[in-house]
């Protein structure tokens, strides 16, 4: 897997980096009455994507040149529209959308990560996030995928949303509940936004 991974990636760089934005939104997904996940799930989701967002905001904020904005920075519950509401303010700029989140399924053997995005622009930025969270955390690769989300498709910025991993799975819920996990989850996104490995 790692030759696939390294191969695509070199691909990837040929075609040309991303640019480093000027502005990051980050979307920590769900939030307030909105648990996330599925009916009787242990773990809330909306708990793990705030921790893993700020986590990115303070990678990202410490490069001292690019603006950080939060779409919640606490337990609110922010509507799917009011979240493209705020994206959408930085259109026209060098900026970027990303929407953290953590998988569920009824499966629970259902494991891995996966990154969706919305059109060609957001595609080069998914598969760096895609890559480099794989990479960090030795994990399965459930693909990139163009998904009509409303965070994305309503969204004019370059947007991608990363599934980091299924808190229904024991083993990966437990992983997602360290941390530590969630440190080096922040720290590959914000390598892939950086447009570095």
């Amino acid at each position: 897997m790692r030759a696939v991974v390294f191969l695509a990636f070199s691909i990837l760089m040929a075609v040309g980096s991303i640019a480093r934005p000027a502005v990051v939104v980050i979307d920590p997904g769900h939030g307030g009455r909105d648990r996330g996940g599925i009916p009787g799930q242990k773990l809330a989701e909306k708990v793990l994507t705030l921790d893993t967002a700020k986590r990115l905001a303070r990678t990202l904020r410490a490069t001292g040149d690019i603006k950080v904005v939060m779409t919640r920075d606490d337990d609110t519950f922010v509507s799917l529209k009011e979240r493209t509401n705020i994206a959408n303010q930085y259109a026209g700029r060098e900026a970027v959308f990303v929407s953290i989140h953590y998988n569920s399924g009824q499966r629970e053997g259902a494991y891995g990560i996966e990154t969706y995005y919305n059109g060609r622009r957001a595609y080069r930025l998914a598969a760096l996030v895609q890559m480099g969270v794989i990479q960090a955390m030795h994990s399965v690769d459930r693909g990139i995928r163009q998904r009509r989300y409303r965070v994305l498709r309503k969204n004019r910025l370059p947007a991608v949303l990363v599934e980091c991993g299924f808190l229904t799975n024991h083993f990966e819920g437990e992983r997602a509940s360290d941390p530590n996990y969630r440190q080096r989850i922040a720290r590959a996104i914000a390598s892939a936004i950086l447009g570095y490995d």
